[in-house]
């Protein structure tokens, strides 16, 4: 007999979670191209994570009685955006990389700790079971319509996101189909 459990907002979050820890494996284990390439999927997993979360989870938060908590993990993830385009812009071969990533790295896994001891039990305590079961369906597609690259002057509210958001994924997805087709070729 299978035992059919569903899965809800939170446990896709904490999915993320898990998977983003891989990535950083991924990158602290790399060396040259494959350290780009990993860097890349990490920083695209972090772009689309955070844009679901403002759009999904941290609304789900404000009204769980937790906004105080959402404007520090707001605060985390705008400083977070920044950090990441510098790194992106400067790349692993930099000398700089390296201590800019570890504090970065830190500060990921600091946060995403905050939020699952701080924000997902208020929004498990005051949101009905089922409204998050369904709403893990609603923060998979909205992880599908963010931005791929981390956008430090973009918005950080749901309603931003969802106005912006699609505008800015179409072109980040277009620069990623032209930055992969240039690696196919040089290759």
């Amino acid at each position: 007999m299978t035992t059919d459990i569903k899965t809800d907002v939170i446990d896709e979050v904490l999915k993320d979670h898990d998977e983003i820890k891989q990535l950083f494996t991924d990158v602290d284990q790399a060396i040259g191209d494959q350290k780009r390439e990993a860097f890349e999927q990490l920083v695209r997993k972090l772009a689309v994570h955070e844009t679901a979360e403002q759009e999904v989870v941290h609304p789900l938060a404000r009204s769980a009685d937790a906004s105080d908590i959402v404007d520090e993990r707001l605060e985390e993830e705008k400083s977070g955006e920044r950090v990441l385009t510098d790194l992106q812009r400067m790349g692993p071969e930099s000398p700089a990389f390296l201590s800019m990533y570890e504090q970065l790295k830190a500060d990921v896994l600091k946060h995403a700790g905050l939020e699952e001891t701080e924000e997902h039990p208020k929004i498990r305590s005051a949101i009905k079971a089922d409204q998050l079961q369904k709403l893990a369906v609603v923060y998979r597609a909205a992880e599908a319509a963010a931005p791929t690259r981390p956008h430090p002057h973009g918005p950080t509210s749901a309603v931003g996101n969802v106005a912006v958001g699609p505008v800015v994924a179409i072109i980040d997805r277009a620069r990623d189909a032209v930055r992969d087709a240039m690696q196919k070729l040089s290759a």
